[in-house]
Protein backbone atom coordinates (compact mmCIF):
# COMPACT_ATOMS: atom_id res chain seq x y z
CA UNK A 1 0.00 0.00 0.00
CA UNK A 2 1.02 3.52 -0.71
CA UNK A 3 1.99 5.62 2.09
CA UNK A 4 0.32 9.50 1.81
CA UNK A 5 2.14 12.16 3.62
CA UNK A 6 0.63 13.79 6.91
CA UNK A 7 0.34 17.05 4.96
CA UNK A 8 -1.70 15.58 2.10
CA UNK A 9 -4.08 13.75 4.61
CA UNK A 10 -4.95 17.14 6.30
CA UNK A 11 -5.40 18.35 2.86
CA UNK A 12 -8.10 15.67 1.98
CA UNK A 13 -9.82 16.16 5.48
CA UNK A 14 -10.37 19.74 4.81
CA UNK A 15 -11.66 19.37 1.50
CA UNK A 16 -14.05 17.05 2.32
CA UNK A 17 -15.11 18.79 5.31
CA UNK A 18 -15.77 21.70 2.92
CA UNK A 19 -17.79 19.54 0.22
CA UNK A 20 -20.02 18.60 3.59
CA UNK A 21 -20.82 21.71 4.35
CA UNK A 22 -21.25 22.52 0.41
CA UNK A 23 -23.99 19.78 0.68
CA UNK A 24 -25.68 20.84 3.77
CA UNK A 25 -26.35 24.37 2.74
CA UNK A 26 -27.44 23.29 -0.69
CA UNK A 27 -30.10 20.72 0.99
CA UNK A 28 -31.18 23.96 3.40
CA UNK A 29 -31.51 25.77 0.10
CA UNK A 30 -33.53 22.92 -1.75
CA UNK A 31 -36.12 23.34 1.22
CA UNK A 32 -36.27 26.97 1.25
CA UNK A 33 -37.58 26.59 -2.01
CA UNK A 34 -39.80 24.02 -1.67
CA UNK A 35 -41.36 25.46 1.45
CA UNK A 36 -41.57 28.84 -0.22
CA UNK A 37 -43.55 27.07 -3.24
CA UNK A 38 -46.08 25.83 -1.01
CA UNK A 39 -46.83 28.19 1.00
CA UNK A 40 -49.84 29.76 -1.31
CA UNK A 41 -50.07 32.92 -3.56
CA UNK A 42 -49.85 35.22 -0.24
CA UNK A 43 -46.26 37.34 -0.02
CA UNK A 44 -43.66 36.41 2.86
CA UNK A 45 -43.09 39.44 5.49
CA UNK A 46 -40.22 40.83 3.28
CA UNK A 47 -42.93 41.22 0.11
CA UNK A 48 -45.29 42.60 1.87
CA UNK A 49 -47.09 45.89 0.42
CA UNK A 50 -46.06 49.12 1.60
CA UNK A 51 -47.87 52.37 1.56
CA UNK A 52 -47.46 56.42 2.39
CA UNK A 53 -48.87 57.20 5.32
CA UNK A 54 -50.94 60.43 4.44
CA UNK A 55 -49.93 64.26 5.98
CA UNK A 56 -53.40 64.56 7.54
CA UNK A 57 -52.77 67.03 10.23
CA UNK A 58 -54.74 69.93 10.24
CA UNK A 59 -58.05 68.47 7.85
CA UNK A 60 -61.40 67.67 9.61
CA UNK A 61 -61.44 64.61 11.58
CA UNK A 62 -64.15 64.05 7.36
CA UNK A 63 -61.32 64.80 5.39
CA UNK A 64 -58.58 63.05 7.57
CA UNK A 65 -60.64 59.55 7.80
CA UNK A 66 -61.29 59.79 4.10
CA UNK A 67 -57.56 60.18 3.44
CA UNK A 68 -56.26 57.39 5.31
CA UNK A 69 -59.01 55.10 3.99
CA UNK A 70 -58.33 56.14 0.68
CA UNK A 71 -54.39 55.61 1.54
CA UNK A 72 -55.43 51.69 1.68
CA UNK A 73 -54.67 51.99 5.66
CA UNK A 74 -57.35 52.41 8.35
CA UNK A 75 -58.79 55.09 11.12
CA UNK A 76 -57.33 53.87 14.51
CA UNK A 77 -58.38 55.78 17.70
CA UNK A 78 -59.12 59.08 17.64
CA UNK A 79 -58.71 61.14 20.78
CA UNK A 80 -59.99 64.52 21.55
CA UNK A 81 -57.62 67.33 22.93
CA UNK A 82 -57.61 71.14 23.65
CA UNK A 83 -56.18 73.34 21.44
CA UNK A 84 -55.58 76.83 21.12
CA UNK A 85 -54.14 77.14 17.64
CA UNK A 86 -56.14 74.40 15.91
CA UNK A 87 -59.93 74.54 15.01
CA UNK A 88 -62.35 72.58 16.84
CA UNK A 89 -62.99 69.64 14.54
CA UNK A 90 -59.44 69.33 12.98
CA UNK A 91 -56.61 67.07 13.39
CA UNK A 92 -53.73 67.98 15.76
CA UNK A 93 -51.42 65.34 15.33
CA UNK A 94 -51.27 62.04 13.86
CA UNK A 95 -49.54 58.61 14.50
CA UNK A 96 -47.68 56.95 12.37
CA UNK A 97 -46.18 60.20 11.33
CA UNK A 98 -46.97 61.58 7.78
CA UNK A 99 -45.28 60.26 4.78
CA UNK A 100 -43.80 57.17 6.65
CA UNK A 101 -44.53 53.86 5.68
CA UNK A 102 -46.98 51.54 6.95
CA UNK A 103 -48.54 48.27 6.09
CA UNK A 104 -52.16 47.75 4.34
CA UNK A 105 -54.68 48.24 6.60
CA UNK A 106 -52.38 49.64 8.68
CA UNK A 107 -54.10 52.18 11.52
CA UNK A 108 -53.91 55.84 11.88
CA UNK A 109 -54.66 57.41 15.09
CA UNK A 110 -55.55 60.60 15.33
CA UNK A 111 -55.39 63.25 18.07
CA UNK A 112 -58.72 66.04 17.24
CA UNK A 113 -59.10 69.36 18.72
CA UNK A 114 -61.80 70.13 20.83
CA UNK A 115 -61.74 73.66 21.09
CA UNK A 116 -59.82 76.14 23.37
CA UNK A 117 -59.74 75.16 26.90
CA UNK A 118 -61.65 76.97 29.09
CA UNK A 119 -59.40 79.36 30.75
CA UNK A 120 -58.56 79.39 34.68
CA UNK A 121 -58.07 82.08 37.10
CA UNK A 122 -54.60 82.17 38.27
CA UNK A 123 -52.51 84.25 41.00
CA UNK A 124 -49.51 86.81 39.24
CA UNK A 125 -46.31 85.73 40.89
CA UNK A 126 -44.03 88.28 42.48
CA UNK A 127 -41.34 89.37 40.19
CA UNK A 128 -39.08 91.65 41.80
CA UNK A 129 -35.61 90.70 42.15
CA UNK A 130 -36.13 88.30 39.68
CA UNK A 131 -34.14 87.50 36.27
CA UNK A 132 -35.46 88.31 33.26
CA UNK A 133 -35.20 84.18 32.63
CA UNK A 134 -36.63 83.48 36.28
CA UNK A 135 -39.43 85.82 35.72
CA UNK A 136 -40.45 84.07 32.79
CA UNK A 137 -40.51 81.21 33.94
CA UNK A 138 -42.14 82.22 36.65
CA UNK A 139 -45.19 83.26 34.41
CA UNK A 140 -45.12 80.40 32.03
CA UNK A 141 -45.05 78.16 34.94
CA UNK A 142 -48.64 79.59 35.91
CA UNK A 143 -50.05 79.95 32.44
CA UNK A 144 -49.12 83.40 31.64
CA UNK A 145 -46.96 85.28 28.79
CA UNK A 146 -44.61 87.84 29.93
CA UNK A 147 -43.55 90.51 28.50
CA UNK A 148 -40.16 92.75 28.66
CA UNK A 149 -40.20 95.81 28.78
CA UNK A 150 -37.18 98.22 27.75
CA UNK A 151 -34.82 97.88 31.00
CA UNK A 152 -34.39 100.88 32.69
CA UNK A 153 -31.75 102.11 35.11
CA UNK A 154 -32.28 102.38 38.81
CA UNK A 155 -30.62 101.52 41.81
CA UNK A 156 -33.71 99.76 43.55
CA UNK A 157 -32.49 96.13 42.56
CA UNK A 158 -28.92 95.00 40.83
CA UNK A 159 -28.77 95.14 37.28
CA UNK A 160 -30.39 92.66 34.99
CA UNK A 161 -33.33 91.90 37.92
CA UNK A 162 -36.86 92.89 37.43
CA UNK A 163 -37.81 95.70 39.76
CA UNK A 164 -41.34 96.28 38.56
CA UNK A 165 -44.15 94.69 36.83
CA UNK A 166 -47.19 96.08 34.65
CA UNK A 167 -50.06 93.30 37.13
CA UNK A 168 -49.26 93.60 40.73
CA UNK A 169 -48.24 90.26 42.47
CA UNK A 170 -51.25 88.38 44.38
CA UNK A 171 -53.55 89.81 41.18
CA UNK A 172 -56.03 86.78 39.93
CA UNK A 173 -56.19 87.02 36.08
CA UNK A 174 -57.29 84.34 33.36
CA UNK A 175 -54.71 82.47 31.90
CA UNK A 176 -52.83 83.52 28.84
CA UNK A 177 -52.90 86.81 30.03
CA UNK A 178 -49.78 88.96 29.63
CA UNK A 179 -47.93 90.49 32.21
CA UNK A 180 -45.24 93.31 31.55
CA UNK A 181 -42.22 93.88 33.98
CA UNK A 182 -38.81 95.91 33.44
CA UNK A 183 -35.29 94.80 33.91
CA UNK A 184 -33.09 97.24 35.75
CA UNK A 185 -30.03 97.90 34.31
CA UNK A 186 -26.80 99.53 34.92
CA UNK A 187 -25.50 102.67 32.32
CA UNK A 188 -23.52 100.94 30.18
CA UNK A 189 -23.75 99.91 26.06
CA UNK A 190 -24.39 96.82 24.70
CA UNK A 191 -23.84 95.90 21.13
CA UNK A 192 -26.64 93.99 19.58
CA UNK A 193 -25.67 90.33 18.28
CA UNK A 194 -27.02 89.11 14.70
CA UNK A 195 -29.62 86.68 15.91
CA UNK A 196 -30.99 86.05 12.23
CA UNK A 197 -31.71 82.19 10.81
CA UNK A 198 -31.26 81.18 15.05
CA UNK A 199 -33.96 79.28 16.74
CA UNK A 200 -35.95 81.33 18.97
CA UNK A 201 -33.97 80.07 21.94
CA UNK A 202 -30.76 80.27 20.86
CA UNK A 203 -31.75 83.69 19.53
CA UNK A 204 -32.68 84.86 23.32
CA UNK A 205 -29.74 83.29 24.66
CA UNK A 206 -27.74 85.35 22.26
CA UNK A 207 -29.90 88.60 23.23
CA UNK A 208 -29.62 87.95 26.79
CA UNK A 209 -25.70 87.74 27.22
CA UNK A 210 -25.22 90.75 25.36
CA UNK A 211 -27.58 92.27 28.66
CA UNK A 212 -30.57 93.07 26.15
CA UNK A 213 -33.93 92.20 26.74
CA UNK A 214 -35.82 89.96 24.58
CA UNK A 215 -39.36 89.86 22.64
CA UNK A 216 -40.46 87.71 20.15
CA UNK A 217 -43.41 87.60 17.59
CA UNK A 218 -44.55 84.95 15.45
CA UNK A 219 -45.61 84.82 11.51
CA UNK A 220 -45.84 82.51 8.46
CA UNK A 221 -43.18 83.04 5.96
CA UNK A 222 -42.34 80.76 2.92
CA UNK A 223 -38.40 81.18 2.98
CA UNK A 224 -37.71 80.67 6.43
CA UNK A 225 -37.98 77.46 8.32
CA UNK A 226 -40.33 77.15 11.12
CA UNK A 227 -38.60 77.71 14.86
CA UNK A 228 -36.29 80.34 13.07
CA UNK A 229 -35.70 84.02 13.17
CA UNK A 230 -37.35 85.93 10.24
CA UNK A 231 -35.80 89.20 11.43
CA UNK A 232 -34.78 91.59 14.45
CA UNK A 233 -35.47 95.04 15.73
CA UNK A 234 -32.51 96.28 15.92
CA UNK A 235 -29.86 96.36 13.56
CA UNK A 236 -26.71 93.81 14.43
CA UNK A 237 -23.86 95.03 15.71
CA UNK A 238 -25.24 98.34 16.34
CA UNK A 239 -24.43 99.80 19.97
CA UNK A 240 -27.34 100.45 22.47
CA UNK A 241 -27.95 101.04 26.40
CA UNK A 242 -27.86 97.71 28.66
CA UNK A 243 -31.25 96.11 28.47
CA UNK A 244 -33.01 97.71 25.60
CA UNK A 245 -35.24 95.05 24.43
CA UNK A 246 -34.62 93.16 21.02
CA UNK A 247 -37.37 92.16 19.48
CA UNK A 248 -37.94 89.26 16.99
CA UNK A 249 -39.92 87.74 14.50
CA UNK A 250 -40.20 84.16 14.31
CA UNK A 251 -41.06 81.78 11.37
CA UNK A 252 -44.53 79.68 11.26
CA UNK A 253 -43.35 78.37 8.92
CA UNK A 254 -45.52 78.27 4.91
CA UNK A 255 -48.71 79.02 5.65
CA UNK A 256 -51.37 76.34 5.61
CA UNK A 257 -53.23 75.77 2.55
CA UNK A 258 -56.64 76.88 2.92
CA UNK A 259 -59.52 75.10 1.25
CA UNK A 260 -61.29 77.04 -1.10
CA UNK A 261 -65.42 76.30 -2.40
CA UNK A 262 -66.06 75.46 -5.78
CA UNK A 263 -68.82 78.16 -7.37
CA UNK A 264 -71.92 77.08 -8.85
CA UNK A 265 -71.39 77.61 -12.82
CA UNK A 266 -74.59 75.72 -14.42
CA UNK A 267 -76.36 77.22 -17.05
CA UNK A 268 -73.10 79.41 -17.22
CA UNK A 269 -71.09 79.93 -20.90
CA UNK A 270 -67.80 79.04 -21.12
CA UNK A 271 -66.29 82.31 -20.52
CA UNK A 272 -68.48 83.06 -17.82
CA UNK A 273 -67.81 79.57 -16.41
CA UNK A 274 -64.23 79.95 -16.85
CA UNK A 275 -64.12 83.51 -15.26
CA UNK A 276 -66.06 82.37 -12.08
CA UNK A 277 -63.99 79.47 -11.79
CA UNK A 278 -60.27 81.22 -11.72
CA UNK A 279 -62.04 83.64 -9.61
CA UNK A 280 -62.35 81.27 -7.00
CA UNK A 281 -58.65 80.22 -6.98
CA UNK A 282 -59.58 77.08 -9.21
CA UNK A 283 -58.36 75.52 -12.92
CA UNK A 284 -60.90 74.99 -15.63
CA UNK A 285 -61.41 73.24 -18.70
CA UNK A 286 -64.41 72.11 -20.85
CA UNK A 287 -66.00 69.31 -22.89
CA UNK A 288 -68.39 69.69 -25.66
CA UNK A 289 -69.40 72.42 -27.95
CA UNK A 290 -67.85 75.87 -26.49
CA UNK A 291 -71.07 77.79 -28.10
CA UNK A 292 -73.52 76.23 -25.40
CA UNK A 293 -73.88 76.25 -22.15
CA UNK A 294 -72.84 74.70 -18.77
CA UNK A 295 -75.09 70.77 -17.86
CA UNK A 296 -72.69 69.70 -15.16
CA UNK A 297 -69.53 70.65 -13.23
CA UNK A 298 -67.37 67.31 -12.18
CA UNK A 299 -66.88 68.78 -8.91
CA UNK A 300 -70.30 69.68 -7.34
CA UNK A 301 -70.86 73.63 -5.73
CA UNK A 302 -70.15 74.30 -2.27
CA UNK A 303 -67.50 71.40 -2.35
CA UNK A 304 -64.30 72.31 -0.66
CA UNK A 305 -61.32 71.83 -2.54
CA UNK A 306 -57.47 72.54 -2.73
CA UNK A 307 -56.70 75.79 -4.70
CA UNK A 308 -55.55 75.01 -8.29
CA UNK A 309 -58.14 72.25 -8.45
CA UNK A 310 -59.18 71.44 -11.98
CA UNK A 311 -62.48 71.54 -12.57
CA UNK A 312 -63.83 70.53 -16.07
CA UNK A 313 -67.50 71.39 -16.96
CA UNK A 314 -69.63 69.72 -20.24
CA UNK A 315 -71.28 72.28 -22.74
CA UNK A 316 -74.28 71.63 -24.20
CA UNK A 317 -74.81 71.98 -27.95
CA UNK A 318 -76.21 75.94 -28.89
CA UNK A 319 -79.87 76.10 -28.64
CA UNK A 320 -81.46 76.42 -32.39
CA UNK A 321 -84.25 78.53 -32.38
CA UNK A 322 -87.23 78.42 -35.05
CA UNK A 323 -89.50 81.44 -36.11
CA UNK A 324 -93.19 80.38 -35.60
CA UNK A 325 -94.82 81.16 -38.82
CA UNK A 326 -98.18 83.16 -39.77
CA UNK A 327 -100.72 79.95 -39.61
CA UNK A 328 -103.79 82.51 -39.38
CA UNK A 329 -106.48 81.85 -42.85
CA UNK A 330 -104.83 78.60 -42.91
CA UNK A 331 -106.83 75.44 -43.29
CA UNK A 332 -105.58 72.64 -40.90
CA UNK A 333 -103.69 70.71 -43.39
CA UNK A 334 -101.77 73.85 -43.96
CA UNK A 335 -101.12 74.74 -40.91
CA UNK A 336 -99.77 71.29 -39.77
CA UNK A 337 -97.33 71.11 -43.43
CA UNK A 338 -95.84 74.15 -42.44
CA UNK A 339 -94.99 73.49 -38.84
CA UNK A 340 -93.78 70.37 -39.38
CA UNK A 341 -91.29 71.67 -42.12
CA UNK A 342 -90.01 73.85 -39.34
CA UNK A 343 -90.03 70.46 -36.69
CA UNK A 344 -93.17 72.16 -35.02
CA UNK A 345 -95.98 70.82 -33.32
CA UNK A 346 -99.27 71.50 -33.64
CA UNK A 347 -102.31 71.46 -31.34
CA UNK A 348 -105.89 72.80 -33.47
CA UNK A 349 -109.17 73.23 -31.14
CA UNK A 350 -111.01 71.51 -33.78
CA UNK A 351 -110.67 69.52 -37.16
CA UNK A 352 -112.48 71.61 -39.90
CA UNK A 353 -111.99 75.44 -40.40
CA UNK A 354 -110.10 78.41 -40.94
CA UNK A 355 -106.94 79.32 -38.65
CA UNK A 356 -108.10 82.52 -36.86
CA UNK A 357 -105.35 83.12 -33.84
CA UNK A 358 -102.34 81.05 -32.21
CA UNK A 359 -100.36 80.97 -29.96
CA UNK A 360 -97.31 81.26 -29.53
CA UNK A 361 -97.83 84.72 -32.11
CA UNK A 362 -96.47 84.52 -35.42
CA UNK A 363 -92.76 85.59 -35.73
CA UNK A 364 -91.80 84.28 -31.88
CA UNK A 365 -88.58 82.69 -32.07
CA UNK A 366 -88.91 79.11 -29.89
CA UNK A 367 -87.33 75.81 -29.46
CA UNK A 368 -87.79 72.74 -31.96
CA UNK A 369 -90.97 70.72 -31.03
CA UNK A 370 -92.53 73.86 -29.53
CA UNK A 371 -96.03 73.66 -29.40
CA UNK A 372 -98.25 75.83 -31.81
CA UNK A 373 -102.11 75.81 -30.41
CA UNK A 374 -104.55 77.16 -32.86
CA UNK A 375 -107.87 78.22 -32.56
CA UNK A 376 -110.34 76.95 -35.87
CA UNK A 377 -113.59 78.71 -37.29
CA UNK A 378 -116.19 76.96 -38.85
CA UNK A 379 -117.40 78.06 -42.05
CA UNK A 380 -120.88 77.72 -40.97
CA UNK A 381 -122.24 81.05 -40.08
CA UNK A 382 -125.61 82.23 -38.42
CA UNK A 383 -127.46 85.28 -38.71
CA UNK A 384 -128.75 86.92 -35.60
CA UNK A 385 -129.43 90.52 -36.28
CA UNK A 386 -129.99 93.11 -38.81
CA UNK A 387 -130.65 96.76 -38.62
CA UNK A 388 -131.02 99.55 -41.45
CA UNK A 389 -129.56 102.87 -40.88
CA UNK A 390 -129.57 106.35 -42.87
CA UNK A 391 -127.44 109.35 -42.90
CA UNK A 392 -128.07 112.57 -44.62
CA UNK A 393 -128.52 111.12 -48.14
CA UNK A 394 -126.49 107.73 -46.99
CA UNK A 395 -127.91 105.03 -47.04
CA UNK A 396 -126.18 101.72 -45.01
CA UNK A 397 -127.00 98.21 -43.10
CA UNK A 398 -125.56 96.22 -40.53
CA UNK A 399 -125.29 92.39 -39.64
CA UNK A 400 -124.69 90.54 -37.26
CA UNK A 401 -123.06 87.16 -37.55
CA UNK A 402 -121.83 84.18 -35.20
CA UNK A 403 -118.64 82.24 -36.98
CA UNK A 404 -118.12 79.59 -34.11
CA UNK A 405 -117.62 81.37 -31.22
CA UNK A 406 -116.94 84.87 -32.69
CA UNK A 407 -119.18 87.75 -33.55
CA UNK A 408 -118.78 89.40 -36.94
CA UNK A 409 -120.07 92.54 -36.96
CA UNK A 410 -120.41 94.06 -40.61
CA UNK A 411 -121.63 97.21 -42.18
CA UNK A 412 -122.38 98.23 -45.71
CA UNK A 413 -122.35 101.67 -46.94
CA UNK A 414 -124.20 103.15 -49.89
CA UNK A 415 -122.98 106.43 -50.41
CA UNK A 416 -125.99 107.38 -52.89
CA UNK A 417 -123.13 107.35 -55.60
CA UNK A 418 -122.90 104.32 -56.75
CA UNK A 419 -119.86 103.66 -54.79
CA UNK A 420 -120.48 100.62 -51.47
CA UNK A 421 -118.41 100.55 -48.63
CA UNK A 422 -117.66 97.31 -46.39
CA UNK A 423 -116.49 97.47 -42.43
CA UNK A 424 -116.20 94.48 -40.87
CA UNK A 425 -115.18 93.54 -36.80
CA UNK A 426 -114.24 90.27 -35.28
CA UNK A 427 -114.88 89.95 -31.76
CA UNK A 428 -114.95 86.66 -29.51
CA UNK A 429 -117.70 86.47 -26.54
CA UNK A 430 -116.39 86.30 -23.11
CA UNK A 431 -118.39 86.65 -20.55
CA UNK A 432 -119.72 90.39 -20.19
CA UNK A 433 -116.36 91.17 -22.67
CA UNK A 434 -115.78 91.19 -26.31
CA UNK A 435 -112.28 90.80 -27.30
CA UNK A 436 -111.00 91.15 -31.19
CA UNK A 437 -109.46 88.08 -32.67
CA UNK A 438 -106.45 90.61 -33.09
CA UNK A 439 -105.63 91.18 -29.64
CA UNK A 440 -107.62 94.86 -29.12
CA UNK A 441 -108.70 95.48 -25.61
CA UNK A 442 -112.71 95.59 -25.58
CA UNK A 443 -115.42 95.92 -22.57
CA UNK A 444 -118.74 96.35 -21.51
CA UNK A 445 -119.61 99.61 -19.77
CA UNK A 446 -122.46 101.45 -17.91
CA UNK A 447 -122.36 105.08 -18.81
CA UNK A 448 -125.43 107.94 -18.46
CA UNK A 449 -127.81 107.04 -21.29
CA UNK A 450 -126.17 104.58 -23.03
CA UNK A 451 -126.30 101.63 -20.58
CA UNK A 452 -124.12 99.12 -23.21
CA UNK A 453 -121.59 100.72 -24.85
CA UNK A 454 -119.26 98.03 -26.84
CA UNK A 455 -115.63 98.94 -27.73
CA UNK A 456 -114.38 96.90 -30.35
CA UNK A 457 -110.71 97.26 -31.73
CA UNK A 458 -110.06 100.85 -30.79
CA UNK A 459 -110.89 102.11 -34.46
CA UNK A 460 -114.92 102.53 -33.92
CA UNK A 461 -117.27 101.77 -30.94
CA UNK A 462 -121.23 100.50 -30.85
CA UNK A 463 -123.91 101.77 -28.60
CA UNK A 464 -127.31 101.01 -28.26
CA UNK A 465 -129.15 104.33 -26.80
CA UNK A 466 -132.65 104.06 -24.59
CA UNK A 467 -134.69 103.86 -28.03
CA UNK A 468 -133.17 100.71 -28.94
CA UNK A 469 -131.09 102.13 -31.72
CA UNK A 470 -127.81 100.87 -32.49
CA UNK A 471 -125.27 103.47 -32.87
CA UNK A 472 -121.99 103.13 -34.85
CA UNK A 473 -119.14 105.62 -34.50
CA UNK A 474 -116.39 105.60 -36.41
CA UNK A 475 -112.85 106.91 -34.89
CA UNK A 476 -110.79 106.64 -37.98
CA UNK A 477 -112.95 107.72 -40.96
CA UNK A 478 -115.55 110.76 -40.88
CA UNK A 479 -118.26 108.68 -43.34
CA UNK A 480 -120.58 107.44 -40.77
CA UNK A 481 -119.56 109.11 -37.64
CA UNK A 482 -123.24 109.10 -35.73
CA UNK A 483 -124.72 106.85 -37.89
CA UNK A 484 -128.58 105.41 -36.41
CA UNK A 485 -129.78 101.83 -37.00
CA UNK A 486 -132.81 100.71 -36.55
CA UNK A 487 -133.11 96.87 -35.77
CA UNK A 488 -135.39 95.09 -39.01
CA UNK A 489 -138.51 93.91 -37.69
CA UNK A 490 -138.49 89.46 -38.25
Amino acid sequence: MKKVSLGRRLFLLVAAAVLVVGALALASCSCSNQQGSTSGSGSSASGDVMYTVPNVVSLTQADAEKAVLASGLQVGTIKQEASDTVPLGSVISQTPEPLTNAKANSKVDLVVSSGKAELKDVVVPDLKDKTQNDAEKALSDVGLVGVASNPEETSEVQPGHVFKQSVAAGTKVKEGTKVAFTVATAPGEATVPNVVGMTRDDAKKSISDAKLGFDSTTAYNDNVDEGKVIAQSLPADSKVKQGTTVSVQVSLGPKPVENVTVPDVMSFSWSDAEASLHSAGLAARYTGDPAGVVVSQDVAAGTKVAPNTLVTVTLSAPVQYVEVPDLTGMSLTAAEQATDALNLALDADGSEGTVVSQSPTAGTQVTPRTTVNVSLRSHETEEIEKYLGSWQDDKASLKVDTVGSDVIVTIEWDQGSGETYSWKYTVKVKGDKLVCSDGGSKFVSEDGGDPKTVYTDGSAEFSINKDGMLIWKDKKEDAGKGLKFAKLLQ
